[in-house]
């Protein structure tokens, strides 16, 4: 089942929808389903006793900025490894 919502979206962000996936609603839901997984893995590590803040996130992705880049093929195994973590069977790029 489906509900239509209307939304807005700055001018640079609608375009860029438009020109790279042609399916506004499916990209939106894609990135709105990592929130979810991404927040129910965060409630899972604190039920652990692991309180991941944004902060610490972004401390994280700072480091990994500082890294030299990877290779294509590196690139490719990494996803490969990813997934299996995943509930569609394709990781993300």
């Amino acid at each position: 089942m489906t509900r239509r919502i209307t939304i807005s979206l700055p001018d640079d962000v609608a375009a860029y929808v438009e020109r790279t996936q042609g399916n506004t609603s499916g990209f939106i839901a894609g990135i709105l389903r990592r929130k979810m997984r991404a927040d129910s893995l965060r409630a899972r590590w604190a039920q652990l006793g692991y309180v991941v803040t944004d902060e610490d996130v972004e401390r994280t992705r700072a480091r990994l900025a500082a890294l030299p880049p990877i290779s294509d093929e590196q690139h490719a195994r990494n996803l490969e490894w990813l997934r299996q973590f995943d509930d569609e069977g394709t990781a993300a790029a």
